[in-house]
Parts: C-alpha cells; structure tokens; sequence
C-alpha cells in the first residue's frame, strides 16, 4: 500500500518554491506529530510497538524512514506474527507487549 505523499500534493498547487517547502515541512510535522501520539496511546493500550510501527510506515505517516529501517521494521513485524501462529498453535508462550 501507498499513500499519496505530503511533497505529491503540495507539488499539485503552483506555489513558489520556498512556500511549498514550508508547508511540506510543516504537513510533515504535525503528521510526525500525529503519529508520536499514536506511538504513545499504542504504549498506554498494551499495543505491540512492533504493529504500530508497521501500520504508521505502511500508512507513511510522519517523517519517511530510510528504507533499511523499513526493512527492519516489517521485519519485526512478520517476526512477531510468526511468534503469535506459534502460539496459537501451542508451540511456545504467546508474546508479550
């Protein structure tokens, strides 16, 4: 999945550079922002990070990662999915937050 990004939709409207800049910056922030949030109520909630790091880069919301630490994280992910079959199959304890 691919969401349209930030930079393609205030590529859309003829701005100047520098204005288009900024307010790329800034949509980038308060989406970062957003997802810090979203990071913090996954915490609150018992939420495994590793699914909330994979919705939020699936999704690319905030700052796009480098793709090596995309890699690491869907990693992780598929790791922890692996970990809970496992589980529900009844060979090893199911994983823990």
């Amino acid at each position: 999945m691919s969401n349209i990004s930030i930079a393609e939709i205030v590529a859309r409207y003829n701005l100047p550079a520098d204005q288009k800049t900024n307010l790329t910056a800034a949509l980038v922030a308060r989406e970062q922002g957003m997802a810090d949030i979203l990071r913090q109520a996954g915490m609150q909630f018992g939420l495994f990070p590793q699914i909330v790091a994979e919705v939020l880069a699936e999704v690319e919301m905030g700052e796009p990662i480098p793709e090596d630490q995309r890699v690491m994280v869907r990693q992780q992910f598929q790791g922890l999915m692996e970990q809970i079959a496992a589980a529900q199959r009844g060979e090893g304890p199911m994983p823990q937050p």
